[in-house]
């Protein structure tokens, strides 16, 4: 999980794999189906600083850390972790994780739906489409009212 250093505060992406990164259903194969998508969360990480913690089902189906730096994540970004697999869904186990660790900002990169009070945080791309240059704008802007 995170490596705590006394009073560090963490800005995260909360970032899901399917409908963002991965267009294209295929069972944990480890094939990345969205390679623009990558260089869109590469950009956003590197302009602001924020680190990534993987709220995905992949987290426990692969190496998720490997996985994304085989697929062109910068490997200077930061991947601190993963959410845990909680039967209450995606939501409470980012709440959870937030609640749990010294988080100062984030947003939540999903195409799932996850709740009206998650929603100033949340970008929402289609899942046929994943994380496009419009919703790279989206999180930037997001980002900045946080």
């Amino acid at each position: 999980m995170i490596i705590k250093k006394k009073d560090e505060k963490y800005n995260v992406i909360f970032l899901d794999f399917d409908g963002v990164i991965n267009i294209k259903a295929d069972d944990f194969s480890a094939r990345l189906e969205n390679p623009d998508a990558i260089f869109y969360i590469n950009k956003l990480c590197l302009e602001t600083g924020f680190d990534i913690v993987v709220c995905s089902s992949w987290r426990d189906h692969t190496n998720y850390k490997e996985f994304l730096y085989e697929a062109g994540l910068d490997q200077s970004i930061r991947i601190l972790g993963k959410t845990e697999n909680f039967s209450s869904g995606r939501e409470f186990e980012i709440k959870k994780f937030i609640q749990d660790h010294n988080i100062d900002k984030f947003i939540i990169i999903d195409d799932a739906y996850l709740g009206k009070d998650l929603t100033p945080h949340h970008v929402q791309p289609a899942s046929r489409l994943g994380f496009t240059e419009n919703k790279y704008k989206e999180a930037l802007l997001k980002i900045s009212k946080l």
